[in-house]
């Protein structure tokens, strides 16, 4: 692994694209540029790793590739699963024969078999370092679903593999992959931001409350203003009400400051104000209503990212980007958990501190014993 590398406001600004909205593509992996051509008939075979507990894989992702016989569901990419692993055997038997999967009984014996992974679990994100490393190293493309890691050390071990052998990765919340956080980075990249502020439908901060992180990092910082430190006040992480409060640097070293508001109220919303007389635009993410629409509208945008990623070799965020918004991450838990609120500056978080990963709000699920007993400590 590389040095540790803080991110400066100019590295981020040099790699973010300011106009333009939706997936944005990113600089290819030069090494991604070499693999095969694909024909239109092709077969994308994705392995999915985490697909049962606490997972988008298996009511939300999974469906959209591999519709289950008798529901009347279509496909909706050009992607279809092959394989799969779950900490639980039974459970990744149980999504195999639910999408017409195979199961394996290691979490890397799908290497040589698959083109693509896809990781949709919560509890494994301390271990991503270690469940991805091999696909990583193999050069595919990996879809790591949020959180990325539970400290700054491993999740820049990633992007570093990552770098290293021409894979590319993504690391979504669909509150950055719909129609109203692209038209909100679209109009704000034009903008002299004054401030926001943002309200998220919040259940507990690694899970949820990191939908906001991620909107308000995608609509504002790679507008051309990164975030400089996060406040995050709240009487317990893993429920709410909360308010977090983020300082932001405009290309211009100018300072501004916006809100999040971690409260059940719909899905996100997101007001801006500008310095242009009455330049006031308001954004809801808006989730579908009926067939087609209540997937196309928040749950199938990541999956198409992934797949326009996974043929093409180009990321919807850059190497940069990821870690960014990770480190904004981590300066929340910081805030909360060490700082009584107070704003922690993304410097200020130490490399190898590591945030908690159990929830209190979902007590008695085994899968964290599951993998401490498999992989060890995090």
């Amino acid at each position: 692994m590389q040095p540790n590398r803080p991110i400066s406001r100019r590295s981020f600004l040099g790699s973010a694209p300011i106009v333009g909205a939706g997936v944005v593509a990113a600089a290819p992996v030069a090494e991604a540029q070499d693999r095969p051509q694909r024909k239109p008939s092709d077969v994308f075979r994705v392995g999915c790793l985490n697909v049962s507990s606490y997972s988008h894989l298996e009511p939300l992702w999974a469906p959209l590739m591999n519709p289950r016989p008798g529901t009347g569901e279509i496909p909706f990419t050009g992607m279809r699963i092959t394989h799969c692993w779950e900490i639980d055997s039974e459970r990744s038997k149980k999504f195999a024969q639910t999408f017409g999967c195979e199961a394996v009984p290691n979490f890397d014996d799908m290497l040589g078999k698959v083109d693509g992974i896809i990781s949709g679990g919560y509890y494994n994100h301390p271990w991503n370092h270690v469940l991805h490393e091999p696909y990583l190293k193999a050069g595919l493309p990996n879809l790591i679903n949020r959180p990325l890691s539970n400290s700054l050390a491993k999740a820049r071990q990633m992007v570093e593999m990552a770098r290293k052998h021409g894979a590319t990765i993504l690391v979504p919340s669909a509150f950055e992959h719909n129609d109203a956080i692209a038209r909100a980075k679209a109009w704000a990249a034009g903008q002299t931001i004054n401030c926001y502020h943002a309200t998220n439908s919040f259940d507990d901060y690694p899970t949820h409350g990191i939908h906001g992180v991620y909107m308000i990092c995608r609509a504002i910082a790679e507008a051309g203003n990164p975030v400089v430190s996060v406040s995050f006040r709240t009487e317990k992480w893993h429920s709410l009400p909360g308010v977090m409060t983020f300082e932001h640097r405009d290309k211009d070293g100018r300072q501004f400051f916006g809100t999040l508001h971690q409260i059940n109220a719909g899905l996100g919303t997101l007001r801006i104000h500008a310095q242009q007389e009455s330049a006031v635009r308001d954004f809801e993410i808006q989730g579908g209503t009926g067939s087609p629409y209540d997937r196309t509208e928040l749950w199938a945008p990541t999956i198409w990212a992934f797949q326009q990623m996974a043929l093409h070799g180009e990321m919807p965020q850059t190497f940069e980007q990821i870690l960014h918004k990770h480190e904004v991450f981590m300066a929340g838990w910081r805030s909360v958990l060490t700082a009584g609120g107070s704003p922690v500056k993304l410097d200020e978080v130490p490399q190898d501190w590591q945030t908690p990963v159990e929830l209190p709000n979902r007590p008695g699920d085994p899968t964290v014993s599951l993998l401490r007993k498999k992989f060890g400590d995090s």
